[in-house]
């Protein structure tokens, strides 16, 4: 009887269980994971973003200890060194970059791309998806740069003719191997910032971004490809609308925002979104979504375990990654190291803390970057282009100068400005402060180093929508900021308007006569109060500082663009079009200078 009854419950148990497999497989369970392991379902994924030609650590200022630290931060051959770690210790794992590698600094000036795609390569990146300063240089230029990468590159919604030299370099998708399982990952490229800030040719289509995300992730589920990553560079938090809209993407590597992801608020920076975030896609499935923030500083490090083929847990840690140079403000000024005592408490914050993360350098990218640097250095010697005659620099217009060219202000920062307004295509107007120059550009060759000479500060270039009006405004906030006793460097340059300016007259009333010229166009018209005009100008602008609070309002109110764009390499590539087309460096004509007229105070302790 006993027996009887065990073999009953182990044939009902048996048809329960099949039962339930049955069930399970109908509601949605794909025939990939009909064999549940664990460690096949865990998935690592290693990703990088916005590097802009980063390759060497940078510093940065962290809360340590309770004091200000300066860190050295960052740099290729560190984050190489993490990611192999961690590639080593994880079987199932993906590399993965979202887009940007290149602009920002002199390796990508010099070596068009060539530094910056030896180095991926020896880090073997799974898949890069096209930012969009990759279309900064031409169709012909990225192809190039493509060519050298042995990572697939992918970008869903970017179409091209069969006789584009960019057709065949690129897929919408790939499809990897990891764990035995099929995972797709699609690329996506940001259209609109990257029609109207690069320069793709009018060959290069940009689908909507929604549109391509959807149909490519459909296209992968019918082909039985359930796990599935978008690789973007969309920017957050576009992502997160994108991701509510889309079936079947379970995980979001971004990039284009330069997004600090994670909880560094304890070490004085401020962070966009937690490490990763959540959202729901279109199939009611989550969606995990990171990015990694900028310029080699962060590599992210998101595990994700599957059930099926959708998203059960997702967690990570976004690694800021930190050499071994630490110093702290002495009482004389100067950045002094800390001693052996500060290191140790230093060190013991840093063990405690994952998202801050202690490294050594990958010795093969370490000595790959090491060979374009010394290249660097001989190469700063480079002729860019010709001044027949110096540019002089005068931060304000000084009418009983003794050098008569110096009554309407600087030669030089005008010409900058314009360099600024030929960088990005859609500008109205170029503004520069005239701290931002230090010296005169000297008569003879100009070469790499003069334009760091000149213009020596990090920066890069920002664009925001600004009113007639408010251009007055910004003017007028600088003129009032050197008569209250402020820095006589926010007086404003600028290229494509002009105005006269009256110090003796009180604050708002300084400026007058402001005229605007349209691009093309060969004369000047009244700037119009209402209307908004493209102005694109320095991040130490866009920051508010030296007076310029106009500006910084707007930034804060209706938002502004960091184009990522380095102000040196703006200059420096527009000296170097000028020697293309065998024209030199010359200071602009009287019609195009900013300052129309200049009339001083008779005060000579008030700087204007």
């Amino acid at each position: 009887m006993q027996r009887r009854i065990n073999i009953t419950g182990f044939i009902y148990a048996s048809l329960l269980l099949a039962s339930l497999c049955i069930s399970t497989c109908i509601t949605g369970c794909s025939s990939s994971s009909s064999h549940s392991d664990p460690e096949r379902d865990r998935v690592k994924i290693l990703h990088m973003n916005d590097v802009h030609s980063h390759l060497d650590a940078t510093e940065l200022d962290l809360l340590l200890g309770g004091e200000i630290t300066r860190c050295e931060v960052g740099g290729m051959a560190r984050a190489a060194a993490l990611i192999a770690e961690r590639r080593a210790a994880t079987p199932n794992h993906l590399v993965l970059h979202a887009g940007d590698a290149v602009q920002g600094t002199m390796y990508c000036t010099l070596f068009d791309g060539a530094a910056e795609a030896e180095v991926m390569n020896a880090m073997e990146f799974d898949a890069m998806a096209i930012g969009n300063h990759e279309f900064d240089n031409g169709d012909l230029w990225l192809a190039d740069f493509l060519a050298r990468l042995d990572t697939p590159i992918l970008s869903a919604n970017v179409s091209v003719p069969a006789h584009n030299p960019l057709a065949g370099r690129y897929k919408p998708y790939v499809v990897q191997k990891v764990g035995g399982y099929d995972i797709g990952i699609i690329g996506l490229t940001i259209a609109g910032k990257t029609r109207a800030s690069s320069s793709p040719s009018s060959e290069v289509h940009f689908e909507d971004e929604v549109i391509a995300v959807r149909g490519a992730a459909e296209e992968l589920l019918a082909a039985g490809v359930g796990r599935i990553i978008l690789l973007s560079h969309y920017g957050y938090p576009h992502v997160l609308s994108l991701a509510r809209q889309v079936p079947g993407v379970d995980v979001i590597v971004d990039g284009d925002s330069h997004s600090l992801l994670g909880d560094f608020a304890p070490y004085g920076l401020e962070s966009s979104a937690p490490y990763p975030i959540m959202e729901t896609n279109s199939s009611g499935e989550p969606v995990c979504i990171v990015q990694a923030w900028e310029n080699s500083k962060v590599v992210g490090e998101l595990n994700v375990i599957f059930t099926g083929d959708s998203v059960a847990e997702c967690s990570g840690t976004p690694h800021l990654l930190l050499g071994h140079q630490f110093s702290r403000m002495g009482e004389e000024g100067k950045q002094e190291m800390l001693t052996a005592s500060q290191l140790g408490s230093v060190y013991a914050e840093i063990e405690a803390a994952p998202q801050l993360t202690l490294g050594e350098a990958d010795p093969q990218v370490a000595q790959i970057i090491g060979f374009y640097a010394e290249q660097l250095e001989d190469m700063a010697m480079q002729v860019i282009g010709y001044a027949p005659e110096t540019l002089p620099h005068v931060r304000v217009p000084d009418p009983h100068h003794i050098n008569p060219k110096l009554a309407l202000g600087s030669t030089l920062a005008p010409f900058a400005a314009r360099a600024f307004y030929a960088r990005i295509p859609d500008a109205d107007i170029g503004l520069i402060n005239a701290g931002a120059i230090r010296t005169d550009l000297q008569a003879g060759d100009v070469r790499f180093e003069s334009v760091y000479t000149v213009m020596p500060f990090t920066g890069t270039l920002f664009t925001l929508e600004i009113s007639g009006a408010e251009i007055k405004q910004t003017l007028e906030d600088t003129l009032e900021n050197i008569a209250s006793g402020g820095s006589s460097g926010s007086f404003p340059y600028a290229y494509a308007i002009r105005y006269s300016v009256d110090a003796t007259r009180a604050f708002g009333e300084r400026i007058t006569e402001l005229e605007f010229r349209p691009r093309n166009a060969e004369g000047f018209i009244p700037l119009e109060d209402d209307r908004l005009y493209t102005l694109v100008t320095n991040s130490f602008i866009a920051a508010g500082k030296d007076g310029y609070a106009t500006v910084a309002d707007i930034k804060q109110q209706r938002g502004a663009t960091d184009t990522f764009i380095d102000v040196n390499q703006a200059l420096i590539e527009h000296i170097q079009a000028l020697t293309l087309e065998n024209m030199n460096v010359t200071a602009l004509s009287i019609e195009d200078h900013c300052i129309k007229e200049y009339l001083s105070t008779p005060d000579p302790t008030d700087n204007l």
